[in-house]
């Protein structure tokens, strides 16, 4: 009982709609049916006046005019009707599709909720541990600056999460995006800078590009590359090279890596939100990384894109953003 009062809150102005076309369709074809008596009625009345009042050539003709008359409403009404009901049709059929829509986007929801909520729990609880064992004197003090360090990284990755939900949202409200011309080498560099305080191991050689600008929202390449470079630490199996070149009206940025890889195959799969790897053996964090990124790239109307050889053989990831002459143009 709970879930079914649970389901006609969710869907209670979907089910209302539902219903109305369910009456407007007997309807119609009640006042199809209706109006159509009363024209044939209406014919037989006057057919009877005239075969009355008239005689000969006279009646024949004001007869022969009856008939295209009544065959012309006959028409319009049945046209009437077909259409009316290949509207009531088609508003079914959006509103099924508006209503799988939202369930689906529901259960997405949900599963982001839960997925985050998890994945928040673990550096939440490795900073409470953290400032326990600091508080009860248990951490060596040579070791604190080891274990505060420890906490920083915690931290940053909570910051992390909380800026990639908050981008999932804002891909979801398909809120506009606000593009700044900013040169390649700068944003790039800016990126790995802010990341090396939080992962001073990671092992990222950047081979600066040319000196173009791209169109872009700041803090959108800065999620993407921030997901894509924590795939890499995850399952790149070591050095990652990040190599930027001009690629006709927009710059490519690769981040090439000698992990795990994926089968060819399964490229598209990857963007799929709460996908986490599936045959490709990658089973870690909430599954939205790159759904996200793929859509924050689009937003800025660019594109990201992925490869792999096959399984052992490492993984290119593609950032394409358009150059800022060609948005100059446009």
């Amino acid at each position: 009982m709970n879930r079914f009062r649970q389901f006609l809150s969710r869907n209670f102005d979907v089910i209302v709609f539902g219903a109305a076309l369910s009456c407007v369709g007997p309807l119609m074809a009640w006042w199809a049916v209706l109006v159509r008596r009363n024209i044939i009625g209406s014919d037989k009345l006057l057919r009877g006046q005239i075969e009355a009042t008239f005689e000969g050539a006279q009646r024949l003709e004001r007869l022969l005019a009856l008939d295209a008359a009544t065959q012309r409403q006959l028409f319009m009404i049945s046209g009437e009707s077909t259409l009316a009901g290949l509207l009531l049709c088609a508003l079914a059929v959006v509103l099924f599709m508006v209503a799988r829509k939202r369930q689906r986007e529901t259960q997405r929801l949900q599963t982001m909720i839960s997925l985050t909520t998890h994945q928040l729990k673990t550096p939440l609880a490795g900073v409470r541990a953290l400032l326990q064992s600091l508080g009860n004197g248990s951490i060596p003090a040579e070791l604190h600056g080891r274990f505060l360090n420890q906490g920083i990284a915690e931290c940053d990755r909570l910051e992390h999460m909380v800026e990639t939900t908050l981008a999932y949202q804002r891909t979801v409200a398909r809120g506009a995006s606000h593009p700044e011309v900013v040169p390649a080498r700068q944003l790039v560099s800016e990126i790995l800078d802010h990341r090396r305080a939080s992962f001073p191991d990671d092992d990222v050689r950047w081979e600066p590009t040319d000196q173009v600008s791209v169109s872009c929202d700041r803090d959108a390449v800065r999620v993407v590359l921030e997901n894509l470079l924590d795939n890499a630490r995850k399952y790149g199996g070591g050095r990652v090279d990040l190599v930027g070149l001009s690629k006709g009206p927009r710059w490519r940025l690769e981040i090439r890596d000698s992990g795990q890889g994926f089968p060819p195959e399964d490229a598209e799969r990857l963007f799929e939100p709460f996908e986490r790897g599936g045959s490709t053996g990658v089973a870690h964090g909430s599954g939205l990384g790159l759904f996200i990124s793929r859509q924050l790239a689009r937003r800025m109307h660019g594109e990201l894109t992925a490869k792999s050889a096959g399984p052992g053989q490492g993984s290119v990831f593609a950032l394409e953003l358009p150059l800022a002459r060609e948005v100059a143009r446009g």
